[in-house]
């Protein structure tokens, strides 16, 4: 072990403490969350069964998250307190599992092959002391649950497409099969890793049979079993609603794609494609740098890149719950801070897709195993590409802005800090002789977007205590 890798591990170290840090004050204050998954935890404590869709608002879901809540509490001896007591041991566990996807997440990105260990350290800032990810691991809701199993599925595919362990792949399959049960989108990553095995099995002659095996096999067992379990409730749904997969909201007609139009029944939202899907409103956000919750909302909210751009670099941006919500011009020049800084690694993120994208339809078309074992397969690519394009088909076919949410593509958080460093060490490596200066104040920003990151949940925090004393 060098000197230089102490540093590191020291720096990967501190890092992930601060962000255990804003998740523990952020949680020791905040009750509230965007959606009530307690009310469902509650319903299993009360009549000993899966409550349906019908039962309350956030039913509809897979119940994974909730049955074991609702066992954690019994077994905790909670499940008669208070509901500020069932929630705060709800997050508790949350922030526990968003740990240790952090955990999951700084150990991949140590064992990255790149040769700069300072981009390493960026990357993995980035990740753990995001705003959103911080937010949503302080709040008693499903999502985290699902984007640890979905990370830890990811984490354990690319152990596998390099060393075929059957131990790795029961793992593959249990974390899968775990992530279907949290939420539905957990079909994503399956089908990621179902793809990413067809390449291997496709491109690797010596393997070839026990690859398609091993990816039939695991298609049959994460489907078999993903319909058969309770928790899931497809039998039911199927039985009861003629549709083994439901929702808490109603499709709308999709829009046209340059004529704007709206619906009563929905808030923009998506109001035409070229509106909703070929704009990034910068300007209006930096000018407007807080959804107002209200009929009249400005320009940036119908723009589903610059809602999730919002939402990702700041947990004030959706002003929502109610004790989340902006007090007066609190924070709004923090948060246009933010959206300046996020800029770099954000065109980062993108470039990187791009050249994963290059990369593994150059090893697809010259069925160059070594090349396509250099990008995973396409699993990384696949998987980023496959919860962007379901953001996307989501929010086509609901089109109310509420859907616009980073959550749905943290599932593959994994290949965040890999197409970072794609992009990173390229141009890192070009930066050399007179451009050297580049390269640091590149570092320097980034630094101090994960400070003003940290500064994000610092103030949020601030603001719910204030109002939780009555300040």
């Amino acid at each position: 072990m060098t000197a230089t890798s102490r540093r590191t591990q020291i720096l990967f170290l501190v890092v992930f403490l601060l962000s255990a840090g804003l998740r523990l004050g952020l949680v020791s204050y905040n009750r509230q969350s965007n959606d009530d998954h307690i009310t469902v935890i509650q319903l299993i404590l009360k009549t000993s069964s899966l409550p349906i869709k019908t039962d309350c608002w956030e039913c509809f879901q897979p119940k994974l998250f909730h049955y074991s809540m609702a066992k954690f509490l019994q077994l905790s001896g909670l499940e008669n307190a208070g509901q500020d007591t069932l929630v705060l041991a709800v997050e508790l566990v949350n922030c526990a599992a968003g740990l240790l996807t952090i955990l999951v997440i700084g150990l991949f990105v140590l064992r990255w092959p790149g040769k700069s260990e300072f981009l390493k350290v960026l990357a993995f800032g980035l990740v753990a002391l995001n705003p959103n990810l911080t937010g949503i691991n302080s709040q008693a809701t499903n999502d985290t649950f699902m984007i640890l199993f979905s990370t830890l599925a990811l984490f354990c595919t690319y152990a596998f497409l390099q060393k075929q362990k059957p131990g790795t792949f029961l793992l593959i399959l249990i974390f899968t099969i775990l992530g279907i049960s949290t939420k539905t989108n957990g079909w994503v990553t399956a089908g990621a890793i179902f793809l990413a095995f067809l390449v291997k099995a496709g491109l690797e002659k010596r393997l070839r049979i026990r690859m398609l095996l091993t990816t039939v096999l695991f298609g049959f067992v994460t489907l078999l079993v993903s319909i058969i379990n309770p928790l899931n409730q497809y039998i039911s749904n199927y039985r009861l609603y003629g549709s083994p997969l439901q929702l808490n909201i109603t499709r709308q007609p999709l829009p046209h794609f340059f004529i704007q139009s709206s619906n009563p029944s929905f808030r923009p939202g998506i109001l035409s494609i070229q509106d909703g899907l070929f704009t990034f409103k910068f300007i209006d956000l930096l000018r407007n740098p807080l959804i107002m919750n209200k009929d009249d909302y400005s320009p940036n909210r119908t723009s589903l890149w610059t809602q999730l751009y919002g939402r990702a670099h700041s947990v004030h941006f959706d002003n929502w719950p109610t004790s989340w919500s902006a007090d007066g011009d609190r924070a709004f020049n923090l948060a246009r801070a933010i959206y300046i800084l996020a800029l770099l690694p954000t065109a980062c993120l993108l470039i990187g897709a791009i050249m994963e994208i290059v990369l593994a339809l150059q090893a697809i078309l010259k069925r160059d195993a070594g090349l396509a074992s250099n990008v995973h397969f396409g699993l990384t690519i696949i998987t980023f590409a496959g919860f962007v394009l379901f953001l996307i088909l989501y929010a086509v076919e609901y089109r109310d802005f509420s859907v616009f949410k980073p959550i749905f593509i943290y599932p593959a958080i994994l290949t965040f800090p890999i197409l970072f460093l794609r992009a990173g060490e390229a141009i890192w490596s070009r930066l050399a002789g007179r451009l050297l200066w580049i390269r640091a104040a590149a570092g320097a920003w980034i630094v101090a977007l994960c400070i003003l990151y940290s500064a994000d949940i610092i103030t949020l925090t601030m603001l719910i205590a204030l109002r939780m004393h009555g300040a």
